[in-house]
Parts: C-alpha cells; sequence; structure tokens
C-alpha cells in the first residue's frame, strides 16, 4: 500500500534536514551578554577544575548558555489582517495558564454572547452556542488549517484539542459567528523544552500531559506531546470515558523568510455520555473511534518582523475511524495564504480546495489603521458546495478612539451562508446581522457593551445531545452584551460578562439573564520574592441564568431549561516554573445542567501540577 502523500513529505522533510545539518545556513540566532559570559567561563575555568566534577559543571554551564541563545520560530500565519479594537479576543500561554479554565470550551464561555453547553464534566461534550446560533456560531481554525467536521457529528466541530497543546488562541468575533484560531507551542530557545502535567479528581477525573520541544541551531526542530484524559462511570453506571491524544510536530526552518513544517494531531474518543432520565441506549450517545489530522506548510516570508509579503502553502488531510465504520472517512485540504502587511494596512486572500463537500472556500481580509484613532476592516468570503450550493457573506468592522478612554465602534456582516455543508438538504440561510459597541478603558476600569440585532435564523441542533434533537426558528432577535473589569489594585479585579435577549424573546439554547462573573484575588508577593517567582491566584466563578428554552424534542415541543446558579472556586501557586491547582465546580450541588436531561457533576474537584523546564 502505498504511504499517504502527507508521511511521504514528512520523509522528505526529515531527510532534507539531515542532509543540510552540516551546511552553513542562516539562521537568526540571538545570543546574550550574559551567555557569552557562561561561554568564556566554560573555556576558561573547565581546566581548573578535578576530573570526576568536570563533567557536572560543564553541563550546567552549557545549559545555562543554551538557554540564552534564541532562535526564530516558525512564523504563524492567519492572523494578518489590522481590526478595529474588540473585534479579537486573545489568550497567551500565560492568559490560558491562570484562566478558570481546564479546556477549549470553558476559555471561549468568557467571550460575551457565548453560552457553552456542557454535558456531565470534564472530557464530555462542550459546545460553545452564539446567540442560539447553534452549530452555525463557531468555526476552527488549527495552526491556519480549517479545522471541520468529520465523524459522530458532520454538522460541528467539539473543540478537544488538547489545551496543553497550545500557546496562543485567537477569538475573532463577529455579530453572529466567532472564529477560533488555535496555535500550537513554538519553541524558540537553544535549550529543549519539557512540560509535564498531572491532575486527579472524584469519578476518577484523571488527565496527564507531557511534550518534549528541541530546535537545532541549523534550523531543524522537534515536538512531540501526548495526554490522557479520563472519567469513570456515574453511580448509575452510566456516562463517561477516556480521550488519549498525541501531537508530533517536525520543522525545519533555516532562515526567518523560509521554513517547513509537517504535524500530526492525533485523538481517540471512548465515550458514553450521560443522561438523567434512562440508563437505556436509546437516549444514549455511545461512540468509540479515532480523529486524525495531518498537515505540511511551506512558509516564506519577506521580512522577520511581520511587515512585507508573506506566502503559505498547505497540504492537509483530516481522517475518522471507529469500529462501527467498516471503512474510515477522510478527505484533504488544500490551501494559500497570501498575506501584505503595511504598518497603516494590511491584506490577506486564502483559497481552500476540500476533497469533499466543499471544493472551493475563499476569503478576503482587508484593514485600515489610518491614524491611531481609526481603523477599519472587512472581509469577503465565498464558498461552493456540493448540490450546486454556495455561501457568500461580507463582514465590515470600524472602530473610533475618543479622548478620555472612550470608543465606540460597529460590525455589519450582510449575506448567505450554509451553515452545515455536509447535510444536503441545508441550502442556505440569509442574514443581515449587525452589532454597535462602546466602550471605557482606563487602568482600574474597563467597560465595553454591546447591542446586537441578529437576521432570523433556523439553527441546527448539536448532534451530541441526542436528547434534544432540535432547536426551534430564531425570529429577528436584539441582545445586550455587556463585559466590565474592575481592578481596584493590581492585586484584586472584578470581571463580569452579561447577555441577554431584548423584547421578551427567548431563542432555544441561549437562556436569559445570562452571568458569568470572577473575583480574582492574583498576587506575586514582589515585596517578599522580588525576582517574581512566586505567584499566587485565588478565584471565584459564579454563573448564572433565567428560565428558557433548552431545545425542542422530536415532536417540536419546546423543553424547558430551568434557571441554574453555579459557583466554583480555584487556588492556584505558582513557583518558578512549577504550578500547582485545585479546582472545585459546582459548590452549591446545583442538580440542573446547561442541557436539559443531561446533568452536571455534584459537585467535582480536581488537583494537579503542571511544570515547564528546559533541560
Amino acid at each position: 500500500m502505498r504511504a499517504p502523500i502527507v508521511w511521504r513529505m514528512i520523509g522528505a522533510l526529515v531527510v532534507g534536514a539531515a542532509s543540510t545539518a552540516s551546511a552553513q545556513v542562516k539562521t537568526r540566532v540571538v545570543v546574550t551578554d550574559s551567555a557569552r559570559k557562561a561561554d568564556s567561563l566554560l573555556k576558561g575555568d573547565s581546566l581548573m577544575r578535578k576530573p570526576d566534577t568536570l563533567s557536572t559543571d560543564d553541563r550546567l554551564l552549557k545549559l545555562s548558555k543554551e538557554n540564552r541563545v534564541q532562535l526564530q520560530p516558525l512564523s504563524r500565519c492567519g492572523v494578518t489582517s489590522l481590526l478595529p479594537r474588540g473585534s479579537r479576543t486573545v489568550f497567551d500561554r500565560d492568559s490560558i495558564d491562570w484562566a478558570p479554565a481546564q479546556s477549549v470550551g470553558e476559555l471561549l464561555a468568557t467571550i460575551p454572547g457565548v453560552f457553552v453547553k456542557h454535558a456531565d464534566w470534564s472530557g464530555m461534550p462542550e459546545m460553545p452556542d452564539l446567540f442560539g446560533r447553534g452549530v452555525a456560531s463557531v468555526e476552527y481554525v488549527v495552526d491556519c488549517v480549517p479545522y471541520l467536521p468529520i465523524g459522530p457529528d458532520s454538522t460541528g466541530v467539539e473543540p478537544t484539542v488538547v489545551l496543553d497543546m497550545l500557546e496562543r488562541v485567537e477569538v475573532e468575533q463577529s455579530p453572529g459567528m466567532i472564529r477560533v484560531f488555535l496555535f500550537t507551542l513554538r519553541h524558540s530557545f537553544l535549550a529543549p523544552r519539557t512540560k509535564i502535567g498531572a491532575s486527579q479528581g472524584d469519578r476518577g477525573n484523571t488527565r496527564y500531559w507531557g511534550s518534549f520541544e528541541h530546535r537545532y541551531a541549523g534550523g531543524l526542530g522537534l515536538s512531540v506531546g501526548a495526554s490522557y484524559l479520563g472519567l469513570n462511570a456515574a453511580p448509575d453506571n452510566t456516562g463517561g470515558g477516556n480521550t488519549p491524544s498525541g501531537w508530533l510536530q517536525l520543522s525545519y526552518a533555516p532562515s526567518v523568510k523560509f521554513g517547513v513544517q509537517a504535524q500530526l494531531i492525533t485523538q481517540l474518543y471512548d465515550r458514553n455520555t450521560l443522561l438523567a432520565e434512562t440508563t437505556h441506549d436509546t437516549l444514549l450517545r455511545m461512540f468509540k473511534g479515532t480523529r486524525t489530522d495531518e498537515q505540511v506548510r511551506v512558509s516564506l516570508r519577506q521580512h522577520a518582523d511581520g511587515l512585507g509579503s508573506s506566502l503559505d502553502l498547505f497540504l492537509a488531510r483530516s481522517l475518522w475511524s471507529s469500529d462501527s465504520m467498516p471503512t474510515a472517512r477522510s478527505f484533504g485540504e488544500f490551501g494559500l495564504i497570501a498575506a501584505r502587511r503595511a504598518p497603516t494596512w494590511s491584506a490577506q486572500i486564502s483559497a481552500w480546495h476540500y476533497t469533499r463537500i466543499t471544493s472551493l472556500d475563499t476569503r478576503l481580509d482587508l484593514g485600515w489603521n489610518p491614524i491611531e484613532r481609526v481603523s477599519g476592516s472587512l472581509q469577503l468570503v465565498g464558498q461552493r458546495h456540493d448540490g450546486n450550493r454556495s455561501s457568500q457573506w461580507a463582514t465590515a468592522r470600524v472602530g473610533f478612539g475618543l479622548p478620555a478612554g472612550f470608543s465606540v465602534g460597529g460590525v455589519v456582516s450582510d449575506g448567505r451562508r450554509v451553515q452545515s455543508p455536509t447535510l444536503l438538504a441545508d441550502l442556505g440561510q440569509r442574514f443581515t446581522d449587525a452589532e454597535l459597541i462602546a466602550g471605557f478603558h482606563s487602568r482600574i476600569l474597563a467597560i465595553d457593551a454591546g447591542y446586537v440585532t441578529n437576521e432570523a435564523w433556523q439553527p441546527q441542533a448539536f448532534q451530541e445531545f441526542v436528547a434534544v434533537p432540535a432547536l426551534g426558528p430564531l425570529a429577528r432577535t436584539k441582545w445586550v452584551t455587556a463585559h466590565v473589569r474592575l481592578s481596584p489594585t493590581n492585586w484584586f479585579t472584578l470581571e463580569s460578562r452579561f447577555q441577554n435577549p431584548l423584547d421578551n424573546a427567548m431563542p432555544d439554547g441561549a437562556p436569559p439573564q445570562h452571568f458569568l462573573s470572577t473575583a480574582t484575588i492574583r498576587s506575586r508577593f514582589l515585596h517578599n520574592f522580588p525576582s517574581g517567582i512566586f505567584g499566587l491566584k485565588i478565584q471565584g466563578v459564579f454563573e448564572n441564568w433565567g428560565a428558557g428554552i433548552g431545545g425542542r424534542d422530536a415532536q417540536g415541543v419546546a423543553i424547558t431549561l430551568p434557571a441554574a446558579t453555579f459557583f466554583r472556586a480555584i487556588v492556584q501557586f505558582q513557583i518558578g516554573p512549577f504550578i500547582a491547582y485545585y479546582d472545585q465546580i459546582n459548590l452549591g450541588a446545583t442538580r440542573t445542567g446547561y442541557v436539559p436531561k443531561y446533568p452536571i457533576q455534584v459537585p467535582g474537584q480536581t488537583f494537579g501540577i503542571r511544570w515547564e523546564f528546559r533541560n
């Protein structure tokens, strides 16, 4: 059997990199003054030492030097465009480590307008829903490659990419949809980096993670990681499952202007989704299968600072296999992203061909920032699907900075969209969505308020929740959103997010008066630890919503989603690169879940560690 083209390209990458390792290449290597001193000490002082201590001391000095040698990793792509303030939310690695989140879904819960539907607890389905749009709410991109539905849910994607594997998450927001860009770890030092993590909790809640990353001065890089997430069945012997995952990345970046990367991400699902009212398989969602995503990327850059022209070429494949399917299901992705970035404007075009369902997916992103207080952007999307169907829409944004920390802006999306291209009966829906945004930002107080009006829409339900097979049609709905952050001191923060439909609207799956609030104490005790090596976070999380409609049954009858209140407590401390944490969910033992008939753990605690070091 011939090897898949992705793996033949990976083999060519490794052979090519090895053959050039001994050649002189132009690599961006930054060596600090302290590294030069360490190198001088290594050369001059090692002869004075005893033979039995020579090896250990030399290794320590060599490691000290390598920890200060910085290499240029492969540049990120896909988020080159300039956007007005408030259009994009960025979570870097520090934000992810300290956020009240153990999954991508919980991270997205902090975006105003998003209601994350949980089933049971850790490792079970988590589906973000924006303003009741269902599966049309979110699109995912992993290292610039669209992450498309495949497997048991052919209409929507569950964000199960391991959070510890990610270096950065960027969320691009519009009135009716968010795009989530997930970027895997990038190592930029000569010294290898190792990350490990482990946690335990109630019901055998187990999480393990380990990764190793190494880059060589010649440009070759290797990254490998593995994780395991497990949850035992509930006392009634339903629910639970386990999800092992693996990650392998090979890269070759001999200069800041050229690089090649091959990557493999695999995840095995073995689940029995918990339901409250039955233990019979008529309502249980049981499945076991493996999703594998492969990609190869070739990157060209004009400049190292991100300005100038860039071009990225992609070859990718997604595969789903399970015991219940006689043959594996797969599709290929071929794409390019070409961009130009200047100090005051940006332009980016992407074009993708998928070997099934969508033959063409093109996007043009333009951004403009002529002066400091004025910015705007325009995105044009065109897609061609099987069955002589198509999607076209445009999104325009504008933002104005005002004196004294105030700002205003607006977003309009207009066009026609097929929300589930895999369903041939989905012929697309016409929409015009708009949002007005006003904000005030100072060191102590930040306020962002939004007024959203979304077009009438027939949302697709999430296939993971088989007890809620449908969502009712949405009339044109108006929403208000708010995000408030109060920091009276540099160690105490109050933060709250709120969304509510107006005109007594009751959209399915998006409860009214939804609050998500946090009170956080975070300090490094710099008076006692001037180096900043110590960190402490104590956080309380409060979530509440009013009674609403969770969806429709098979006869179209509304299913009530009762009002609920949840409390969560998190304690986390850091000593250098070592982090230990304790997380307690559902302190009030609320039995009503986020989705009707799917309860949440009552209560649930986990405790664990994360440790990153260069070795």
